[in-house]
Parts: structure tokens; C-alpha cells; sequence
């Protein structure tokens, strides 16, 4: 019997590590929150947890989430690299998605000719941050420098105020006459 022996080469692959871009800040309500991880993969996996929900990109290396609750979510995603392997993991990506302010007018809704009156916005956090900006509306059009918690109305029409907390979300109240 003669014997012979062939060496054989065996390659071991690297596992990927999927890696999450997107912005870790969000308030509740907004949609269009992109998240990406490395493209060129396959069998691309993403899970969203409650309070989220993916709108666009399932099964490829971006995704469009919809945050609907407050609180601290998380983002994960798995994919095959080109070598045939997958993390062992799933990445996960922390989201804390903030509440909006409380946005509402008060003041007067009539006054006479060449008069005036004062609109305030009454604001309310509501665990949303401080607030840090105001932007007064004629109409759903932004009024030049009207940026103060009050608003003093010369003119007729429909008047709402934007509120901005310190995470930077936003609410437009209702309409005042």
C-alpha cells in the first residue's frame, strides 16, 4: 500500500459586526428616521422595537422608521457577508425618542380697528425638555422675528405659534381666530 497525502487549505472567515447610522435622537410622531448599516450584504434582517415601525427598506441596508411612543428603542440588524457568514449577534442600536412640547394660544380673538391685542402661547413640556423656542404663524406662514413666548396681533386672520423644546421637537398648535 503506498499512502500519499494532499495538503488541503481551509480558510476560516471573519463573522461581520453589522454596524447602525442613523440619528440617535428622535421625538415621537416623526417619520422619515433613516438607519443604515454596510451595504453590498445579503439576507439583510432588521428589527425595531416596540414604538417603532419600519415604513420603507426592509431587506436592504436602509431603513425608514415611524417613532410612535416615547422612550429609550432600539434598532437591530443582521445580514450575510460575501463569505456566506453572519454575526453571531444581531447589532443593536439605541434610539431615545423624546416627547413633543404642549403647544396652545391664549389671548383675546377680537379687538377694533387700528387696535391690538396680545396672544400668548401656554406651553407645557410634558417631560419634553425645556422650551426653547417659539415661532409665530399668519396663516401657516412664519411671521419674520416673531420668536417670543407672546405675539401682539395687528392684523385679522388665523394665527398658530410653534413651540421647539431643548431635544428639538416641535408642535403647532390649533388655530386662533
Amino acid at each position: 500500500c503506498v499512502s500519499n497525502s494532499y495538503p488541503i487549505t481551509i480558510t476560516v472567515n471573519a463573522r461581520p459586526v453589522p454596524t447602525i447610522t442613523g440619528a440617535a435622537s428622535a421625538c415621537v410622531g416623526s417619520t422619515g428616521n433613516i438607519y443604515t448599516t454596510e451595504a453590498g450584504m445579503s439576507g439583510y434582517t432588521w428589527t425595531v422595537s416596540t414604538g417603532g415601525t419600519i415604513t420603507a427598506g426592509a431587506g436592504s441596508n436602509s431603513i425608514t422608521v415611524s417613532w410612535t411612543t416615547t422612550g429609550t428603542k432600539t434598532i437591530t440588524v443582521n445580514y450575510t457577508n460575501a463569505n456566506g457568514c453572519n454575526a453571531t449577534t444581531a447589532t443593536i442600536y439605541n434610539v431615545t425618542v423624546n416627547a413633543n412640547p404642549i403647544a396652545t394660544i391664549t389671548g383675546a380673538t377680537s379687538f377694533c380697528a387700528g387696535g391690538s391685542l396680545v396672544l400668548s402661547a401656554a406651553t407645557s413640556t410634558a417631560g419634553s425638555g425645556t422650551i426653547s423656542g417659539y415661532q409665530w404663524n399668519l396663516s401657516g406662514t412664519p411671521i419674520a422675528g416673531a420668536t417670543s413666548s407672546t405675539y401682539t396681533v395687528t392684523t385679522a386672520g388665523s394665527y398658530t405659534v410653534t413651540v421647539t423644546n431643548s431635544n428639538n421637537c416641535s408642535t403647532t398648535s390649533a388655530v386662533r381666530n
